[in-house]
């Protein structure tokens, strides 16, 4: 991916039954198995999807213009959907859905904060938009254009909801290749996984 690629981190632990309430998060946080929209047809391709958890190397999928870690939750779980995985660069097209838990709802909203700092600092290059879904919302995109040193244009987008102490986002890029989402999906997506958040991020 090109140097204004994002940044991702850590895992989850299954859960039996749900959690929910301030009670429930004094548990260490955790993600059902499954509990993804997208992870149970990632779990059945390996071709295409790979899940990740409890990496360190993972980025969190916003738009930044600088590389930047970011961290801070007890659990979290990754899918990835590539058209072809190791394939050339100008046809590069990926989208991916993630879900981060954290201990108190005024963590997760640190990290809703930062994400919107880091597209302050893009300025006028992105577009950003606060859709009303869950406690918070926030999205944007970026489409960098070709130039003779960096020939290969590049579009990303991302859409990410806080439900209590929960963050799921949704996000896509890609480069020559056509998008694979659009952000009217990505805001479906985050708008049902809003409804699912309560039981790992508490009410």
């Amino acid at each position: 991916m090109m140097k204004t690629r994002i940044a991702l981190v850590t895992g989850g632990a299954v859960l039996a039954g749900v959690l929910c309430g301030p009670a429930a998060l004094a548990q260490a946080p955790s993600i059902p198995k499954g509990f993804l929209l997208y992870e149970k047809q990632a779990r059945k391709d390996s071709k295409h999807w790979y899940v990740s958890e409890n990496s360190p190397n993972e980025e969190v999928w916003n738009i930044q213009c600088s590389a930047v870690r970011l961290k801070g939750w007890s659990a979290r779980r990754d899918v990835v959907y590539d058209t072809e995985i190791g394939g050339g660069e100008e046809t590069n097209r990926v989208r991916g859905e993630q879900v981060f838990v954290f201990r108190d709802a005024q963590g997760a909203g640190k990290l809703m904060a930062r994400l919107g700092k880091l597209l302050d600092a893009c300025g006028k290059t992105v577009k950003v938009r606060k859709p009303k879904i869950g406690d918070q919302a926030l999205g944007a995109s970026r489409t960098i254009k070709a130039t003779k040193t960096s020939p290969i244009p590049q579009t990303q987008k991302f859409v990410a909801v806080r439900k209590g102490a929960a963050v799921a986002l949704y996000w896509d890029m890609h480069n020559k290749a056509k998008s694979l989402r659009s952000m009217a999906q990505h805001e479906a997506d985050a708008k049902k996984m809003a409804a699912k958040l309560c039981a790992v991020g508490g009410c």
